[in-house]
């Protein structure tokens, strides 16, 4: 072998190890132009090429690898993540299975299929995945937050909070799992714990929309809806590109009884419907849930205030949904057509949405 292409190949290994993937790339190559027919500077390369996010280029080495050895699992599956990244789904899920034909018990190919089965909303799929993942290394972090999201989706709250607290004792300042942590609190209606995890996470990200916007349906929750409204506003211009933001900035304002939030509840709906929908109906079945027959005469209150209030009359409709008495929500929602006609595609996204919801609390 060429002393230049070994010494070429060490100093790139002496760069990936110091966290220089790019530089080591260019070492890689060195060796590769010494000795083209080495598999392993290659393979290193393609590796570095990954690391540096250079897709493109890391396919290209890893396509040379795959031709000339179709045994290295880890090869398919990095491929896969590459083609992944650059689009090519149907590339990326073919590498990912031929990676789980090799090498059906392997802990990175089921951490990678549980990362794509929900990416793709196989939330059970994906925690089972990652459930066997953690049985065989069950300090792995990443995967215990990736589990806790898949919990989350499942509704299982109680499940995302262990997962939650132990990947916070390994890594108190983790903030992925703190913001799946807030999620679930929330869910809990534990709203001052979930405050407080909003405070660790803005010490880190004092200006962040995303948890400013954390931090704003978190107050709503404690009812605190002028402080809420101020932290959504910077949310909404910050991000104004965010759905949820407008919706939970129209919640802060219809409970302060501001008639601009029907604007922002249309601003929210024109960007992203089922953002949008998640946040109202996070309204009406976060409160429904403790004080069902506060929120209805919440609801008259703005009626009997402004009878061109479309929002509580929608409210009262879907709040009437989860209470189980469908023919007063059908008249509350006819009337919502007739009042605002124009409105009628929003009304129809939350009422499916709501029926979805209350058919799986039945179950």
């Amino acid at each position: 072998m060429d002393p230049a292409a070994k010494q070429a190949f060490d100093n790139g290994m002496n760069l990936a190890r110091a966290g220089d993937p790019a530089a080591a790339a260019g070492a890689f190559t060195e060796a590769v132009n010494r000795e083209p027919t080495w598999l392993m500077a290659r393979l290193n390369r393609g590796s570095a090429h990954f690391l540096a996010k250079n897709f493109p280029a890391a396919i290209t080495d890893f396509d040379s690898v795959i031709a000339l050895d179709q045994t290295n699992v880890d090869v398919y599956l990095n491929r896969s993540v590459a083609r992944r990244a650059l689009g090519d789904h149907a590339g990326a899920d073919a590498d990912l299975a031929k990676a789980l034909e090799m090498a059906p018990d392997n802990l990175a190919v089921l951490n990678s299929r549980g990362a794509e089965r929900l990416r793709t909303g196989d939330a059970a799929g994906a925690a089972a995945d990652f459930s066997r993942v953690l049985d065989g290394n069950p300090g792995h972090v990443p995967t215990r937050v990736a589990r806790a999201t898949a919990r989350l989706h499942l509704l299982d709250f109680d499940g995302a909070l262990a997962d939650c607290a132990d990947a916070l004792r390994a890594e108190p300042r983790n903030r992925d799992a703190l913001i799946n942590r807030v999620t679930a609190r929330m869910m809990q209606q534990q709203f001052p714990e979930a405050l407080a995890d909003v405070t660790a996470l803005l010490e880190a990200e004092p200006t962040s929309p995303e948890i400013l916007y954390l931090r704003g349906i978190v107050r709503i929750g404690l009812e605190q809806y002028a402080e809420a409204l101020a932290d959504l506003n910077e949310v909404v211009k910050k991000a104004p590109q965010l759905a949820a933001g407008w919706a939970a900035r129209g919640n802060a304002k219809y409970h302060l009884g501001d008639a601009t939030a029907a604007a922002d509840y249309r601003e929210a709906f024109k960007i992203d419907p089922p953002s949008a929908t998640r946040v109202l109906l996070r309204l009406v079945r976060d409160q429904q849930r403790h004080k069902l027959t506060q929120v209805l005469a919440e609801c008259q209150a703005f009626r009997a205030k402004d009878r061109s209030d479309g929002i509580s009359l929608a409210r009262r409709g879907l709040t009437r949904l989860f209470q189980g008495r469908a023919a007063d929500a059908n008249l509350d929602f006819a009337a919502f057509r007739k009042l605002l006609p124009g409105d009628a595609g929003i009304l129809d996204a939350l009422v499916a949405a709501a029926t979805r919801a209350v058919a799986e609390k039945k179950r």
